[in-house]
């Protein structure tokens, strides 16, 4: 009986201890995969952020997290329950594949079909997690903010520590336009988490808050992210009016307006004054036009020539000559190809180009020169008269003498014709996922463009498509991007909403897709929330307000 019992108690006790190794295991396990998921997660945000090698690193973690991590009968249970939004998320990828058949260039369009892996992957990588936790998506975002916070701080280092600094490449291993545009989602967001959670926020938190959404705003500024600062802006004047006609008016409602009408007023009476102090002609010109120099030289008056900057016509009271002599006399050089350099910029400075004038340009002024500075604003650090400047004046050259090169913004329009005129050519079906890139670039010239053989794209997401799938694959590709939200129960979620108003205005003016960060910023946010869209939607309760 004794050992009857003794053998019981052993046996139990074996059980137990089986039971509980298995449950230990299973558990460690389970907290393996879940740290896996939070650095797969930190991994992509940094590099959607700041890294294409971070980006894919991300790929190649959701891709071992997909096939070798957790049970394929639980991620096949998932993709069951989420079928329909997962086809749609795929479809543009194999549109992709499907332009194959009607693709001359065979090579290129399979290499097209790779740098599109990413459609792919994400979205059944993000699947393949199971819902991931509000913790989880705020631990990401938190990473997310870093991200951006130590992007702005190297950039901002690389804009002080350089006198003559590229803007465009602050930030060496991410685009400028694509930082922008994250940065202007994560000022969204934060705004929108503030406010909703203001009573409970700590006052610590409160104030990191706000300064990380000044400082993000100021970094757009001092950078001159233009496309950042024209989604920031509109986004504000269409959603504040709205905002502020669903709620019930009270004290911060007026305030909220009253800032907003100031701040709106303000924006324009400063952009008519730069734009006047730029187009509107000195005053000198009110009075006839002097003819010598202070030397007693003729002064060359090209009235023909209406190119004004800074209020002063470039091509009028000017001394080709005595600027030619005065430079090599100060420099030891010849002006050569920069002469129309110095030219604008002496113009910048004053109405009169001359060697008395020239002699009054400072040292700096000089190394200004020498380093293609062809406005005295152009030198303004931590201002956006520069920028401004830099578009009226290509506006203004482009009227007068038809010139796009150097402007992005009139290439872009010349790119966008060149779309209309294959988008004609190929209407219903396009030219196929191989051929795109050579059939721009023949059209291009063939239309004697000035950007024959640039290697540019449209610029233009929507046009890109439709060029490459004609019609039908435009209507697969708008379906791509509007019906998941309705799907997912977030076409009235604040984040998504404002997610997908960056996307789409960014597309207007970029190849956001064909740019492996754009893809990834897209893809992965919108594969995140739209399979989340139960837990995104615990973070702004009251949908759009």
């Amino acid at each position: 009986m004794n050992m009857h019992k003794l053998m019981k108690h052993i046996l139990l006790k074996f059980v137990f201890s089986y039971t509980l190794k298995r449950k230990l295991k299973k558990l460690m396990k389970k907290n393996l995969t879940y740290y896996f998921d939070i650095l797969t997660i930190l991994i992509c945000v940094a590099g959607i952020s700041l890294s294409i090698f971070l980006i894919n690193l991300g790929i190649v973690m959701l891709s071992v997290r997909l096939i070798f991590i957790g049970s394929w009968k639980e991620k096949w249970e998932r993709i069951k329950t989420q079928k329909t939004l997962l086809i749609v998320l795929l479809s543009f990828f194999f549109l992709h594949i499907i332009g194959l058949i009607w693709t001359d260039n065979i090579s290129f369009g399979l290499n097209e079909i790779i740098r599109k892996l990413a459609f792919l992957v994400i979205p059944i990588g993000i699947l393949a997690i199971s819902d991931i936790r509000k913790e989880i998506i705020k631990i990401g975002f938190g990473g997310y903010v870093l991200s951006l916070l130590i992007g702005t701080i190297w950039g901002c280092v690389n804009l002080i520590s350089n006198d003559y600094p590229d803007l465009r490449n602050l930030i060496p291993s991410t685009s400028h336009i694509r930082f922008s545009i994250n940065i202007v989602f994560a000022i969204l967001v934060i705004t929108k988490l503030f406010l909703d959670n203001y009573k409970t926020l700590s006052p610590a938190i409160k104030t990191l808050s706000i300064s990380v959404i000044i400082w993000f705003t100021t970094y757009l500024v001092i950078t001159q992210a233009l496309t950042g600062i024209v989604i920031l802006s509109l986004f504000l004047i269409l959603y504040i009016p709205f905002l502020l006609s669903q709620k019930q008016k009270n004290k911060i409602s007026y305030i909220v307006l009253s800032f907003y009408i100031i701040a709106l007023s303000l924006s324009c009476v400063w952009l008519v004054r730069e734009y006047k102090l730029f187009f509107t002609p000195n005053k000198v010109y009110d009075q006839p036009l002097l003819t010598k120099t202070p030397l007693g030289n003729d002064y060359h008056n090209l009235r023909e020539v209406k190119l004004i900057e800074n209020g002063n016509y470039i091509y009028l009271m000017c001394n080709f000559e005595e600027l030619e002599a005065s430079w090599k006399k100060r420099t030891g050089e010849e002006i050569g190809e920069n002469f129309n350099i110095l030219l604008r910029y002496m113009n910048s400075v004053s109405p009169y180009k001359d060697a008395k004038r020239f002699d009054e340009l400072t040292d700096k002024d000089i190394e200004n020169i020498k380093n293609g500075i062809a406005n005295k604003a152009y030198t303004e650090k931590f201002s956006l008269r520069g920028r401004l400047y830099k578009m009226f004046y290509q506006m203004n050259s482009f009227k007068e003498t038809g010139q796009i090169v150097g402007s992005s913004e009139l290439q872009r329009v010349e790119l966008w014709r060149n779309s209309y005129r294959l988008i004609k050519d190929n209407f219903l079906l396009g030219v196929g996922t191989g051929d795109f890139e050579k059939e721009f670039a023949d059209k291009l010239c063939k239309s004697n463009s000035q950007l024959c053989n640039s290697g540019h794209k449209s610029h233009n997401q929507y046009l890109n498509v439709f060029v490459t799938f004609g019609l039908l694959g435009l209507i697969i590709f708008l379906f791509w991007l509007f019906y998941p939200p309705f799907k997912a129960g977030l076409s009235k979620n604040y984040i998504y909403l404002a997610f997908a108003f960056i996307v789409l205005i960014s597309m207007l003016t970029e190849d956001t897709l064909d740019n492996i960060a754009g893809r990834m910023f897209y893809i992965f946010f919108a594969s995140v929330m739209l399979f989340n869209a139960k837990t995104i939607k615990e973070f702004t309760p009251s949908k759009l307000l």
